[in-house]
């Protein structure tokens, strides 16, 4: 079962190799972030350090950070449609913190954008350690509503995190030939901390880096409790859900959900 947009080929790419998509890719998501779900979207709750309380002698798993990810060297997403490659383009060169204006003109002569990930590393914590962690630990009496959610089997905790800080990206017309960019002027429109750089002669490959990898695929699993006491955990299967954004603020500090184009007022947490 495909979470999301099933013919989108960009998530079903990190399916296929066993990790779930997260909609707008963030420098910010991380092991051990708490997650419930909500119909086929996990929404962010916080992390496990919030909830959970060790006991004597349990310590918080430890996190393996910025390992080599040889499965996606050299790997490619499918063609995404010129329209849903752009947003997804701008939405990464935003969170890198460079403006996508223009984006849409530079790929105007593209019919379709296929994603390259290069330099790709993954944030890690060993299931058997957050097992351990969760056995001997509480829930704190105050996670009222996290409490219930955990007596509902809708909690969930990250134990994986897909990350880079380069977008190999290449646009192709009708023919599937690459259309030819001007990397100094997507340069000049994007701005900010992004390089933009060619990747071949021709200037059909374009990447864009930031300082800051960016989240883009996880794994986790979900939480089973009885009476608020831990019994379990069950991998999350590829496909099955998509990680949304975090929230934003308003200017008078109201939670709001990026939902992929709309903002929906966030209620409970």
């Amino acid at each position: 079962m495909c979470a999301g947009n099933c013919n989108d080929p960009f998530v079903t790419y990190l399916n296929s190799i066993g990790f779930n998509a997260i909609r707008l890719p963030r420098a910010n998501f991380k092991p051990l972030q708490i997650l419930s779900k909500e119909g086929k979207d996990l929404t962010w709750l916080g992390d496990v350090s919030d909830v959970f309380v060790p006991g004597p002698d349990t310590r918080l798993p430890a996190v393996q950070a910025n390992e080599p990810a040889g499965e996606f060297s050299g790997r490619r997403s499918g063609q995404l449609k010129v329209g849903l490659g752009v947003s997804l383009l701008g939405s990464i060169i935003g969170a890198m913190g460079g403006s996508k204006l223009g984006l849409d003109v530079a790929y105007k002569q593209a019919n379709n954008i296929t994603f390259e990930f290069s330099n790709v590393s993954i944030d890690s914590v060993a299931p058997a350690q957050l097992d351990k962690f969760l056995g001997g630990s509480d829930v704190n009496p105050t996670s009222v509503s996290v409490g219930k959610l955990l007596d509902a089997d809708a909690v969930y905790v990250v134990t994986r995190v897909v990350k880079s800080a380069k977008f190999i990206v290449e646009g192709t017309n009708s023919r599937g030939t690459g259309v030819t960019l001007s990397v100094p002027a997507i340069q000049g429109a994007v701005q900010g901390d992004v390089k933009v750089s060619a990747e071949d002669a021709a200037s059909t490959r374009v990447s864009y880096q930031g300082k800051t990898p960016l989240a883009f695929g996880f794994q986790a699993v979900q939480l089973y409790y009885e009476n608020g006491a831990y019994t379990a955990f069950k991998p999350l299967e590829a496909g099955h859900v998509a990680a949304r954004a975090f929230p934003e603020k308003t200017e008078d500090g109201t939670d709001l959900l990026n939902m992929g184009g709309g903002l929906v007022r966030l209620s409970g947490f």
